[in-house]
C-alpha cells in the first residue's frame, strides 16, 4: 500500500477526478457518492488518459472513443475491456493510500485467457491483441493462445476447416521469427483469421465414435468419404483416435482420401498438411478436436477430376500403371532435360502427364517431379499479366496460380519418405494443377518473367540465404499487406511454401515469385467481380477454360 502524498480527501470533491502517481504507476483517483476509487489512468482501448473523460455518477466515459467504465470495479459497460481498478483506503485525517492490484502470473493468465476467449468470440482484434501481449509477458505459451482460437473455430467451420487453419498453422510457425512482444503479431494474425471466419456460427456437433474399429478402418473411412457420409467418416476417425491410432497412420488415411480426387484446386491436400503440422506443434492429444472437422472440407470439396475440363487428363491417367512407377528407384542425379518444364508451361492438358510419367520412369522420383512443378508455377507467377486480375468475366487470377505452389509443397509433405499409388496419384494431380495455372496465358500474350531482386547478387544463394529471404517475405506477409482475409491467408501460406520449395529445389525462383505476388496489384474485394459473373451467368455466358 502506497500513500498518495500530494492528494488528500479534501482535494477531491464528490464528482471529481485527479491524476496521481503511485510508485511508477499513473492512477486516476475518482470520488463519487459511493466513495473514493482508483483506476489505471490509461483507457485500455488505445491508452488515452481517462482524466479527460466525463464522470456521471459512477459511470466514467472516455472522451476519445466513448468507452464507459464503472469506477467502482473498473468493469467495461461499453467497449471491449475493463480498466484495472485498485484498492483505496481513506485514513481519518483524509490521507489516501492505494494498493496496486498486481495479480500473480498464474491468476493473471487465467483472467486474461477468459478475456481472450471473449475477444475471439466477438472478433475484437484490439482486445485480442492486448490480451496476447499481456499473456506473452506472463510467460504464456504462444501455441496455447492460438489453441484458444482453434478450439473455438474448429467446431464452427461451416463446411469444415478452411483457410483459417492453414493460416493459423503457418502463423504459429512464424512465432520463431520474432522476439519479445513482437511475437504477438503472428499469434494475433492466427487468431484473427479464425475469429473473422467463424464468428457467430453455432458449433457443429460431432457423432459419437464407433464402439470399435472395423476390420479395415482405412477402407471404411475411405468408403464413407467417397460416399459423402460425413458423420460415418467422422465416427470411424474418432474411434481411431480413441483407440490410440498414431499420427503417422492417420496421416496415411488423409493422404489416401485426398488423393482419390483432384479436390478443390488442391485445398484438401493443403488443409490436411496444415492440420497435422498444427498438431505437431500443439500436441497429438488435440487430434479429436482438429481432425474430425477436416473431414467435411474433404467431402464437400469439388471433385475437379469429374468435371469436363479435366477429362483429357483423367482418361490419360487411367492408362498409367501407378504401381509400376512406384517400383522405379529414384536417381539422385536426375535432372529435367527441359521436357517436363516445357510440358507444364504448354497448353496441352495431357502433355504434362506424359512428361511426368517419363520423368518418373527415368528416376526423377516424386520429389524430382515436384521440383519442376514448383519452378513451373514460379515461372507462371513471374510472367503473369496482372491486368488479368481485373478481367471480371474470367474467374481466374493470382490466388489460382499460387495454389500450384502451395499444392506442390503439400504433396511433398504427404509423400515424404513414401512411394505408393496414393502419393503418386496425388503428385500427378499436382502436375495437372501446375499446367492448369497457365489457363490465363492461353488467352493472352505471354511476357518476359519479371525481374525480382532478392539481394543475392551474382552469387548462388545457399540454403541459409534462401531461408533468410523467405523469412523476410513471411514477415512482410504478416504486416497487413493485404486486406481481405482470404488474400491474407494466401499471402501467408504462399510465402511459407515458397521458402520450403526454394530450399527443396535450390532455386530462388519460388521466392522471387512470392515476392512478386506480394508486390503486385491483387483483387481483394469481390463485389464487382461477382456482379459481373452473375450477369454473365444469368445471360447464359459460361466461364472459359
Amino acid at each position: 500500500m502506497s500513500v498518495v502524498s500530494d492528494i488528500t480527501l479534501s482535494d477531491l470533491e464528490v464528482g471529481s477526478m485527479r491524476l496521481a502517481r503511485v510508485g511508477e504507476r499513473r492512477v486516476l483517483l475518482v470520488r463519487t457518492s459511493s466513495g473514493v476509487h482508483a483506476l489505471d489512468h490509461a483507457c485500455p482501448h488505445e491508452g488515452y488518459g481517462l482524466t479527460q473523460g466525463d464522470l456521471s455518477g459512477d459511470l466514467l466515459t472516455c472522451a476519445w472513443h466513448n468507452w464507459k467504465f464503472d469506477v467502482r470495479s473498473g468493469a467495461c459497460v461499453q467497449g471491449e475491456e475493463a480498466v484495472t481498478a485498485h484498492d483505496v483506503e481513506v485514513a481519518d485525517d483524509g490521507t489516501l493510500s492505494v494498493t496496486i492490484n498486481a495479480p500473480e502470473p498464474a491468476e493473471l493468465r487465467t483472467r486474461l485467457t477468459a478475456s481472450l476467449r471473449s475477444g475471439i468470440e466477438r472478433q475484437r482484434v484490439g482486445q485480442v491483441s492486448r490480451d496476447v501481449v499481456r499473456l506473452l509477458r506472463a510467460d504464456a505459451d504462444p501455441g496455447e493462445l492460438v489453441w484458444e482460437a482453434v478450439q473455438y473455430g474448429a467446431p464452427r467451420a461451416e463446411f469444415g476447416w478452411g483457410h483459417s487453419v492453414a493460416s493459423a498453422t503457418d502463423c504459429l510457425a512464424m512465432v520463431d521469427h520474432y522476439d519479445g512482444d513482437a511475437r504477438a503479431l503472428p499469434v494475433v494474425q492466427a487468431i484473427a483469421g479464425i475469429a473473422e471466419t467463424e464468428r457467430g456460427r453455432p458449433p457443429r456437433p460431432l457423432p459419437p465414435p464407433l464402439p470399435s474399429l472395423p476390420a479395415d478402418p482405412l477402407g471404411a473411412f475411405r468408403a464413407h468419404v467417397e460416399a459423402e457420409s460425413v458423420e460415418d467418416a467422422q465416427a470411424v476417425l474418432l474411434a481411431a483416435v480413441d483407440s490410440g491410432v498414431d499420427a503417422a497412420t492417420l496421416r496415411r488415411w488423409f493422404t489416401a482420401v485426398v488423393s482419390d480426387h483432384h479436390l478443390s484446386y488442391g485445398h484438401a491436400a493443403i488443409y490436411s498438411q496444415k492440420a497435422f503440422q498444427l498438431l505437431d506443434r500443439l500436441g497429438w492429444d488435440r487430434a479429436a478436436t482438429v481432425l474430425p472437422h477436416l473431414v467435411p472440407t474433404i467431402i464437400y470439396g469439388t471433385r475437379e477430376d469429374t468435371l469436363p475440363y479435366m477429362r483429357p487428363f483423367v482418361r490419360a491417367m487411367g492408362a498409367v500403371d501407378l504401381a509400376a512407377l512406384c517400383e522405379v528407384v529414384p536417381d539422385p542425379s536426375w535432372q529435367d532435360d527441359g521436357a517436363l518444364l516445357a510440358a507444364l508451361l504448354g497448353d496441352d492438358r495431357r502433355a504434362g502427364l506424359a512428361a511426368a510419367a517419363g520423368a518418373l520412369r527415368s528416376g526423377a522420383g516424386i520429389d524430382g517431379v515436384l521440383d519442376v512443378v514448383s519452378l513451373a508455377v514460379a515461372e507462371r507467377m513471374l510472367r503473369y499479366d496482372v491486368a488479368g486480375e481485373f478481367e471480371f468475366h474470367d474467374d481466374f487470377g493470382w490466388l489460382d496460380i499460387t495454389h500450384g505452389m502451395t499444392y506442390a509443397n503439400a504433396v511433398r509433405w504427404h509423400a515424404a519418405g513414401r512411394s505408393d499409388p496414393d502419393v503418386l496419384r496425388l503428385a500427378l494431380w499436382c502436375v495437372f494443377q501446375a499446367q492448369w495455372t497457365g489457363r490465363h496465358e492461353w488467352h493472352s500474350t505471354v511476357g518476359e518473367p519479371a525481374d525480382v531482386d532478392l539481394g543475392f547478387g551474382a552469387s548462388a544463394p545457399t540454403p541459409a540465404d534462401l531461408r533468410a529471404a523467405g523469412e523476410r517475405l513471411q514477415r512482410r506477409a504478416l504486416d497487413d499487406t493485404t486486406s481481405a482475409q482470404i488474400v491474407h491467408a494466401h499471402a501467408v501460406k504462399t510465402t511459407v511454401a515458397a521458402t520450403e520449395e526454394a530450399v527443396a529445389t535450390g532455386s530462388p525462383r519460388p521466392l522471387q515469385a512470392a515476392q512478386r505476388f506480394l508486390e503486385a496489384p491483387k483483387l481483394e474485394r469481390f463485389v464487382a467481380a461477382n456482379v459481373t459473373r452473375a450477369i454473365d451467368f444469368i445471360s447464359g455466358r459460361t466461364q472459359r477454360d
